[in-house]
């Protein structure tokens, strides 16, 4: 089975139409599983916890890395061609000696060379500070982890869903209630058979609760106290009490366990979705740091290649100058001095790109020891990957489509969209509710006497009512469950849609990869071969006339953009790592990290 039509053909279904019901969701998905899993020699175990934050180095990537091809250069050699800064002396020496050791070396290369070393020298000391800190990717990581504002505002965000979820299961607590009131009249009587005094005194407690099926209990105990200016009246004061039991249940619209509890389940899967939307975030902070890491690690060694190029177009220059009285002309000295001080300009930029990754990665990590306040000098330690992975486009397409964070959410949707449904469905029935109230009396003299022969139950009473009510035509409920309804068929088509585009996605990063990849052998040789071209321009001895010069030139500035652009490969490819760990959901994974409420221990 080809990799791309297995990928898409869960897709597939969407052109049968667009109303699917919950169950052909899960059936196709789970289909499209066993699909997946029977076409693969070697199923992934699946379910893995995600493990701590890293307390050092980050997990070794060598099980992944296949063996290089005879022609792909070491990574020794290629980096030798991209120093950084802290160890561009170091290279320059080298480079040095190098030419030394070549038999019968034009005398002019190797002056040429001195001259380019002391002042690319001279140039780095501009990217250095008093005040270095050296930082390794994995340090970066954890340092995001704990400081970045933006991880720590989100890891709000399920806490707070988890509250809601109490508030929505406190709708069923015991409420107790109490209720007091003191009534006293004087009206005006037609006749000497009603009394016209009063004073009423009423104290009533109970309990209530509403039950998962709808029912509504209540329970209470009442005491009155009543004393009127009434000669018919035996006892004055007169005592009663009562206690009330009443039951009141839904039949039709509000019945059942799914209705009553909807709130409940609807926020749990809110709940559910601000943790993967955390996860989310997590994931994509902690790729910005990467991609910022390998950044700053680019444009410190673009300086120092910049420095080198700079050095060189100086080196140029001053030859000329030297030979203003000899064979230069006066358009020769100025068209090299025109060329020198163009770079000049360009490497104070590149000075000033170095420091702003240094702020974007401090802007990142928000660590309170590396404020963007203080000058500090950010050196990353980890050297780019330039060795090439095994992948397998199908088994990473697999692992995204059950790791991705955003096609769990979708997935939340359609529960919650499903939940919202069964609301409405319910909504649409009439309501008829039954309600039975059983009440016993007693009353007395006093308060006591009421109360004793309340405990008797002598005097009881039942009352059983039934009431139905349905609107004429019912159409606001039955407009609402059609609604209800259709967003839950658009949640379902929105899995497919972010499943599609997770899909490219996965294959977008995979192609980056491989393409990234095949690119450093040929870029790494042109750039080879500029230097070459350049070493075999300085080594001419005859008289050096303007076109020579633009030649010389030329070369100089060919040797730096090879390099650079070399350089702009391998950090590509090193960003592209991460970015189908991204893709494929599995970057915490990949970390080492596992996201936790547990505080951890210091």
């Amino acid at each position: 089975m080809n990799a791309r039509t297995a990928c898409y053909s869960l897709l597939i279904v969407l052109a049968s139409g667009c109303v699917l019901d919950a169950g052909d969701l899960d059936a196709s998905l789970s289909a499209y599983r066993e699909r997946m899993l029977a076409s693969s020699e070697d199923p992934p175990a699946g379910g893995e916890p995600l493990a701590r934050p890293a307390t050092g180095a980050l997990p070794p990537r060598n099980a992944l890395v296949t063996s290089a091809p005879s022609s792909q250069p070491s990574s020794e050699s290629i980096l030798f061609e991209l120093p950084d800064p802290t160890e561009a002396a170091s290279v320059f020496a080298r480079r040095l000696q190098a030419l030394r050791d070549v038999p019968r070396q034009e005398e002019r290369v190797i002056k040429n060379y001195e001259g380019v070393q002391r002042y690319a020298n001279e140039y780095l000391a501009q990217v250095a500070r008093p005040t270095k800190v050296k930082l390794s990717l994995s340090e970066c990581i954890q340092r995001a982890l704990e400081h970045n504002f933006e991880i720590r505002v989100e890891s709000y965000n399920p806490a707070i869903s988890q509250t809601q979820i109490v508030e929505a299961e406190a709708a069923f607590d015991t409420e107790f209630f109490l209720d007091s009131s003191y009534s006293p009249r004087d009206n005006a009587t037609a006749s000497t058979l009603q009394t016209g005094k009063s004073d009423t005194r009423l104290v009533r407690a109970g309990i209530r609760q509403l039950l998962p099926s709808g029912m509504q209990v209540s329970t209470s105990v009442q005491m009155q106290r009543f004393s009127a200016d009434f000669q018919f009246q035996r006892l004055n004061p007169a005592y009663s009490s009562s206690f009330v039991a009443e039951f009141r249940q839904p039949l039709m619209r509000g019945f059942g366990l799914d209705v009553n509890r909807a709130q409940i389940n609807a926020r749990r899967v809110e709940f559910n979705s601000a943790y993967e939307v955390y996860t989310q975030r997590v994931r994509d902070r902690l790729l910005d740091v990467e991609r910022a890491y390998w950044r700053l690690l680019a444009a410190r060694r673009i300086a120092a290649v910049f420095a080198e190029t700079l050095a060189q177009n100086r080196v140029t220059a001053e030859g000329i100058e030297q030979r203003r009285f000899h064979d230069a002309t006066e358009v020769e000295i100025q068209n090299s001095r025109a060329s020198f001080k163009q770079r000049e300009v360009q490497y104070i930029e590149t000075v000033k790109k170095v420091k702003d990754a240094e702020d974007i990665l401090k802007g990142l990590l928000n660590d309170p020891e590396l404020l963007l306040s203080r000058d500090i000098e950010l050196v990353p330690t980890d050297l780019p990957l330039i060795a090439g992975l095994a992948l397998d486009q199908f088994a990473e397409v697999r692992a995204a489509l059950d790791e991705r964070s955003e096609i769990r959410q979708a997935r939340l949707a359609v529960d919650g969209a499903r939940i919202n449904t069964g609301v409405a469905k319910n909504q649409t029935m009439p309501q008829l509710d039954l309600a039975f109230q059983y009440e016993v009396q007693g009353v007395g003299g006093t308060a006591d006497n009421s109360f004793g022969q309340l405990t008797q139950s002598r005097f009881q009473s039942y009352n059983v009512t039934l009431t139905f009510s349905v609107p004429i035509g019912n159409r606001a409920r039955l407009a609402a469950w059609n609604r209800a309804r259709t967003q839950e068929t658009q949640a379902m088509t929105r899995v497919y849609q972010v499943m599609e585009a997770v899909v490219v996605e996965v294959n977008t990063a995979v192609r980056n990869l491989v393409v990234r990849f095949s690119q450093i052998a040929p870029q790494y040789e042109s750039a080879n071969a500029a230097e070459r071209n350049l070493r075999a321009l300085q080594a001419r001895t005859a008289k050096i006339d303007p076109a020579f010069l633009d030649t010389e030139l030329r070369g100089v500035e060919q040797l730096n953009s090879t390099r650079q652009t070399l350089l702009q490969i391998i950090t590509d490819y090193n960003i592209s790592i991460a970015e189908l760990e991204r893709a494929k959901g599995t970057l915490l994974t990949h970390y080492n990290i596992v996201l936790t409420d547990e505080p951890q221990p210091r």
